[in-house]
């Protein structure tokens, strides 16, 4: 091979519904090698433009790659994306054998010597973090006579077909020495993802990514942090990141370095950087929270798992839940948005267990958290998969990963290797079916679709909670739904069940614009619930301008006008800081014009009664006809404009007349 080598990642490959979450799945690591490797190297990132659903579409990914001529292929691997990784290399290597064909990642460190020996298209997986070994390993690539040996951490296969693992190598300790990751092949977004440490100390006996960073706490320092945050700003104009790091405010000596620093940089430049960040709610302060506000913080993560003492201990997160309340109620009061991660299904798991972590989520939605639940993924490497692996089934369902699609390919190659595949598979529980288990997380994660008018009833909420088990209600609740529940049905319950809490209330208990803000979310989440399954099926065409001859107006079905009594810019919690006393509710008749343009995003608007008018009226006619319909309320000009801008927010499309005859 010559001295400079064509390098082609691939990053993990995930089939989600909607196209915006594609570009937050771009690991960090990745873009650090390539900004090393680009000193002496060609890299490319490909990142195929559609679904893989069926064979074709593999070998269709495959070509593409191989146009781009690499000397060397390698992917990034998570546990979600190994099946269509596999599938990939398989397709590379019958096309092109000689083409070296390189795994790294989580997933494949975990399983490297038995991937190696199931799947021949795999030559090499470099363990653990690559910053060092992977130039090395390029370099022997280039030698007629390799010594692969010295390449620490590497696994590969022998002449004589037996598989060699060399010993990991130590991650490198000081982060300031790595490159800055090559953002700019990142896709266009609002917010960046930066790189700013690595590794979390702790011992949670189901997480799999502590082992891959040798549970080795480190950060860049806070000046390289502000760099790279400068750096992007100045090139691309961006001042909203989210900071990657499982455990970011370990040291609050650092922390509180950054923040200082960010402050005085916004005083000293005027720039106003924004930032999100990971937690422990043991690692963070009401001192500490403060200050990161007033830094640029708006939203924290943070994993609680479980609302049971008792499974705290065995699975040795080691949390004080009533320390989860307090700090939820310190990042309200300083308007930082909250999330709480749970996990349901661990396998000592009783009845008391998990209704302690039902009331520890509602009880988080009381303090305006956003709350979400999954089932628990047995990954290799974890002590809960060394001990329950024999005990895990498979049915297809992929609770955790709903956003995602798998391919019949994908699936047999699931089912065929379970020990490689098995954060695909269940443990059962002992308290809940496979069914109950599946319905109850997905109806709670769609809490989030409601947690203002949840806030704004939580003491009825409460009162009513108090004298229940959450559990049996829900087991009770679960009896009455069909078998074939889908999304829809998850919202429609919320509605119902909020609808009857709420008129069932007297109005001297609730505030009067309660009802505003529960019509409001009613919608907004049928909306997205209805943008999902029609996103998939219908095509988007969309022209650059409205002519006005030969073309045809069709209404999208992904938006709604709600007309209120009351502003809701106003009276909406999450929009007023959680405190509606500071300001007084307009009253009036006010109209909204509501959009769904993703799986997870519905846009608002405040309209004019003339944009009423003009949306009450749309329906599928020649814009010409439209035009003569509303002459009476606005000018041919002004129409004109109008479609223009409502087809730019995604209320319509505008097709010809040619288009639509030969879809007929």
């Amino acid at each position: 091979m010559d001295s400079s080598l064509k390098i082609a990642f691939i990053p993990p490959i995930l089939n989600v519904f909607y196209k915006k979450s594609k570009d937050n799945f771009m690991p960090l690591g990745l873009l650090t090698l390539a900004a090393e490797l680009e000193k002496r190297h060609t890299v490319v990132i490909y990142q195929p433009h559609k679904r893989l659903l069926n064979k074709t579409d593999y070998e269709l990914v495959a070509k593409d790659i191989l146009k781009l001529n690499p000397d060397i292929i390698g992917f990034s691997t998570w546990c979600i994306s190994y099946p269509s990784s596999v599938l990939i290399a398989d397709e590379l290597k019958a096309r092109a054998p000689n083409i070296p064909i390189l795994f790294g990642g989580p997933q494949a460190s975990i399983l490297a010597e038995y991937s190696l020996s199931k799947f021949k298209s795999i030559d090499y997986i470099l363990q653990g973090e690559a910053d060092q070994t992977l130039p090395l390993l390029l370099e022997q690539l280039n030698k007629s006579k390799a010594d692969y040996s010295i390449v620490q951490g590497l696994v590969y296969r022998q002449k004589n077909g037996t598989i060699k693992t060399n010993k990991i190598n130590k991650p490198i300790s000081d982060l300031n020495k790595l490159p800055v990751p090559a953002y700019e092949m990142i896709p266009k977004q609002k917010t960046i993802k930066l790189d700013v440490g690595r590794g979390c100390p702790f011992h949670c006996t189901y997480c799999s990514t502590n082992n891959f960073f040798s549970k080795k706490y480190r950060t860049k320092s806070a000046n390289r942090i502000i760099r790279e945050m400068l750096d992007i700003y100045r090139s691309i104009k961006i001042k909203s990141f989210s900071f990657a790091h499982d455990m970011f405010t370990l040291n609050k000596d650092f922390i509180s370095e950054l923040c200082t620093k960010l402050i005085d940089l916004r005083y000293e430049m005027g720039i106003n950087f924004s930032w999100t960040c990971s937690a422990r709610i043991d690692c963070v302060d009401k001192d500490l929270l403060k200050l990161m506000k007033e830094a640029g913080c708006n939203a924290i993560f943070f994993g609680i798992e479980t609302g049971s003492s008792k499974i705290q201990k065995i699975i040795r997160k080691n949390l004080d839940v009533n320390k989860a309340y307090e700090v939820a109620g310190f990042c309200r009061e300083n308007n930082i948005e909250m999330h709480a991660s749970y996990i349901i299904g661990f396998p000592e798991e009783t009845q008391e267990d998990i209704e302690s972590t039902l009331n520890s989520i509602v009880k988080m939605a009381f303090n305006g958290a956003r709350t979400q639940v999954s089932v628990l993924s047995l990954l290799p490497g974890t002590e809960v998969y060394q001990k329950h692996s024999e005990k895990l089934k498979f049915d297809g369902r992929f609770s955790n990963f709903s956003s995602n699609m798998i391919s019949f390919e994908e699936l047999n190659l699931i089912k065929a290797y379970p020990r490689i595949f098995s954060s695909f598979y269940y443990l059962p529980n002992d308290t809940l079916r496979r069914e109950e288990i599946t319905y109850l997380t997905n109806f709670i994660n769609r809490q989030n679709l409601f947690r203002n008018t949840i806030f704004l009833i939580k003491e009825i909420l409460k009162s009513n909670i108090e004298k229940i088990s959450l559990l049996d209600s829900f087991k009770t609740e679960f009896q009455n739904i069909k078998t074939n529940y889908s999304k829809s049905t998850y919202v429609s319950n919320w509605i119902r069940l909020l609808k009857e809490i709420i008129f069932k209330t007297n109005e001297g208990q609730i505030s009067p614009y309660t009802y505003d803000v529960f019509y409001y979310e009613s919608y907004k989440a049928l909306l997205l619930t209805l943008y999902t399954g029609w996103h998939i099926l219908e095509p988007q065409t969309r022209s650059s301008h409205v002519p006005l001859e030969n073309t045809i107006i069709k209404p999208l079905p992904t938006w709604k006008t709600i007309e209120t009594t009351f502003l809701l810019e106003k009276i909406l919690p999450s929009e007023t800081n959680w405190d509606n006393n500071r300001n007084k509710p307009r009253i009036g008749n006010y109209n909204y014009l509501l959009v769904a343009t993703s799986e997870v995003e519905c846009k608002r608007y405040r309209i004019s009664r003339k944009d009423l008018y003009l949306l009450t009226n749309l329906m599928k006619l020649s814009v010409a006809n439209y035009v003569n319909n509303v002459k009476s309320i606005a000018s041919e000009k002004e129409v004109n404009h109008w479609l223009r801008k409502m087809q730019r927010l995604g209320v319509i499309q505008i097709i010809t007349k040619k288009c639509v005859k030969s879809r007929l």
